[in-house]
Order: structure tokens, then sequence, then C-alpha cells
């Protein structure tokens, strides 16, 4: 009898042990996809945030386009700079509110539906043709 006892002592140790290797290899296979679920969001965020910052870039150097100094003078024509001012206020304010009295008006309208994201990759895009093509003054110190 006592060995049957003790055969069976042994048996249900080995059985809560399996038990037990079960559970946390399900607690690591779950923490496992909650990582990779962080990761995931992490990197969709870090391109957001990279987004912004080429367009704060991008706005800031578009405030002091058109080259003017000892190499010659070269304007952005005007049509460029409100499509540029539309794309702007798509970013920054969403869909066209109907406010007529800015001068970027009708350009804003045409882009209604256009996502903050695609306004933002458009703004960027445009703002290197015409800083490349027209050139910009750069700020004090900045060589």
């Amino acid at each position: 009898m006592e060995l049957f006892e003790k055969k069976r002592l042994q048996a249900d140790q080995q059985k809560i042990r399996w038990e037990k290797w079960q559970m946390d290899k399900r607690e690591a296979e779950q923490r496992a996809k909650e990582f990779a679920a962080y990761w995931r969001r992490r990197h969709e965020e870090d391109k957001d945030l990279w987004r912004d910052k080429d367009f704060a870039n991008a706005n800031d150097k578009m405030s002091r386009a058109g080259y003017k100094g000892k190499h010659g003078n070269f304007e952005i024509p005007e049509d460029k700079r409100i499509e540029q001012e539309a794309l702007y206020m798509q970013v920054t304010v969403g869909d066209h509110d109907g406010n007529k009295q800015i001068r970027c008006a009708r350009e804003w309208e045409k882009l209604m539906g256009m996502t903050r994201i695609n306004a933002q990759r458009l703004f960027i895009e445009n703002a290197n043709k015409l800083l490349t093509r027209y050139g910009w003054n750069p700020p004090e110190g900045w060589y």
C-alpha cells in the first residue's frame, strides 16, 4: 500500500508541474503578443513623430522661402504660396470651415476630405521642391 501511495504522490506532483509549465507557457505567449503589439504601435507613433518634425521643419523653411541675396532674387510664385497655405490649413485645421476671408479659401476647399497625414506629406514634398527651385534665406548664424 505504501508503494501505491508513493507512486500516486509522485504522479500528482508531476501533474502539478506539468500544469504549471503549461500556465507559464500561456503567460509567456501572451506577454510576447503584448510586446509585439507595443512595438507595432510604437513604430507607428515614431513615423508620425518624424512626419510631424519634417512638417514643422518644412513650414519653418517655407516662411523664409524665396532667396534674396548677393546671388540674385528668386521669388516663389503667388499661386504656389497659396497652395502651400491651403495645405497648411488642411493639416492644422482640417476640412474647409467656410471662411471665405482668407486668401487660400478656394484652394483649401479643393482639399476637402484629404487626411491630415496625406496633407502633411504633400506639404513637405511641395516645400522641398519649392525650396530646391527658389531657395530660401537661412536665419542669422545658420552657417
